[in-house]
């Protein structure tokens, strides 16, 4: 009796497809990250543009010899970021209440921070 050597047209058509299915997952493990990353800078980019902001706002009331009237509320827009700010004024200062507002997924996201300035 002779010995066959190879693989039969059955065997390779289902190690073909257990290779197409590894191919798929990683493509779509590759997909998944690559969201996860673009996410990831936008937040990165929300949290530059708002850090820009608050410290814009420290520099306006240094200016104004710390004077808590002199900030307002007010927003700005940089790039896909979009930041709003109202001040509340307390004891000794203003709790300002910043909100960063950029691109999610499926929505958009908001981050929501409070930051005391301490004014007279």
């Amino acid at each position: 009796m002779a010995t066959r050597l190879g693989f039969t047209t059955v065997e390779g058509m289902i190690a073909l497809t257990l290779l197409s299915l590894a191919a798929l997952g990683a493509g779509g493990a590759m997909a998944r990250s690559a969201r996860v990353l673009g996410l990831a800078n936008r937040e990165a980019a929300a949290a530059r543009t708002t850090e820009q902001v608050i410290e814009q706002l420290r520099t306006t009331l240094g200016a104004a010899g710390g004077r808590c009237g002199a900030i307002g509320s007010g927003s700005s827009i940089t790039g896909q970021t979009g930041v709003s700010w109202s001040p509340l004024p307390v004891t000794a200062g203003i709790d300002l209440l910043v909100i960063a507002r950029h691109p999610g997924f499926q929505r958009p996201r908001s981050d929501t921070l409070w930051v005391f300035l301490p004014c007279r």
